[in-house]
C-alpha cells in the first residue's frame, strides 16, 4: 500500500507498525500540525484507531512544542 504523506517509510504502513510509526515522528524535525497530519494520515490509511496519547506524543518533540 503506498505511503499517503510520502513521508512515513513504506515498510511502516501496516497497523501492526503504530510504534515504530510514533517513534518515526516523535523524532522527526518538524512542527506540532504537521505531525498530528501525518500521525493521522497514516492511521486513515492502515485503518487503525488512534488516541489522544498518540498526538501528544509525537508533539511533544514538535519544533514548536
Amino acid at each position: 500500500m503506498p505511503s499517503p504523506t510520502l513521508i512515513i517509510p513504506e515498510e511502516l504502513m501496516h497497523p501492526s507498525r503504530k510504534e515504530d510509526v510514533l517513534n518515526f515522528l516523535l523524532e522527526a524535525p518538524a512542527e506540532r500540525k504537521l505531525k498530528a497530519g501525518l500521525l493521522l494520515g497514516w492511521a486513515q490509511e492502515v485503518g487503525l484507531r488512534l488516541r489522544q496519547r498518540d498526538y501528544d506524543y509525537v508533539q511533544s518533540s514538535a519544533l514548536d512544542a
